[in-house]
């Protein structure tokens, strides 16, 4: 019996220490972790906190007036095109109609964007029309426009077709004017020539005809 209660003892006793000095070998390692992060330039632990409540950023006007570099010279292709040889003739009007969502099936997948465009922008093409423009992946921007008179929305003549790899200017067009600018582009990157895709709008009809470089350049 003395045996037995003497054998339980022992191991009792074996416990805590042990329990001690996994405790005490803990601490120690962990204060030696803590002063080598502090005089051996190995960096200490940085706190992560979740950012709450981020504005979230302002977009980019949905058309920008161009001054990009080229070759290390400043260019202006805005002010190169003859936007007055195709004139829009606006007419008076007291608000804009309501977005008529109904007139573009696929406009419909875009409705915060164009919305958005539609209440904060002026009037920016062929004297009835708000441009909204977005990104559509490298190298690629799409858009709608919508007539201020009865809401229709229709589509610009952007997306992939128009898209080029070596982009120096993206849209560029005016209310006063039916030319609407998809882009100007390179062949490659060091060429120092440039080429336009471009278009004019025919009110009558309610479609874009494409239209050469040469008719519409000073």
């Amino acid at each position: 019996m003395f045996k037995i209660k003497y054998l339980w003892r022992s191991k009792y006793y074996f416990g805590v220490l042990v329990t001690a000095t996994v405790l005490l070998s803990c601490k120690n390692s962990s204060e030696q972790r803590t002063h080598q992060s502090s005089g051996t330039g190995l960096t200490s632990p940085v706190k992560i906190e979740q950012a709450v409540g981020t504005k979230e950023a302002e977009p980019k006007p949905a058309i920008e007036e161009s001054s990009n570099e080229n070759n290390g010279e400043s260019t202006d292709y805005l002010t190169s095109i003859n936007f007055d040889k195709y004139p829009a003739d606006p007419q008076k009007r007291r608000s804009n109609a309501l977005i008529n969502w109904d007139s573009n099936v696929g406009a419909k997948s875009f409705k915060t964007r164009i919305d958005r465009a539609y209440k904060e922008n002026d009037v920016s093409f062929a004297g009835y029309y708000i441009v909204s423009t977005f990104g559509c992946g490298a190298s690629c921007v799409m858009g709608f426009m919508v007539d201020v008179r009865d809401g229709k929305i229709y589509d610009l003549p952007l997306g992939e077709e128009n898209s080029c790899l070596f982009a120096v200017d993206g849209v560029l067009c005016k209310s006063i004017s039916r030319l609407f600018v998809s882009g100007v582009c390179k062949e490659s990157v060091d060429a120092k020539k440039v080429f336009y895709k471009a278009y004019l709008w025919d009110e009558e009809n309610k479609k874009f005809n494409p239209v050469k470089e040469n008719e519409f350049l000073k």
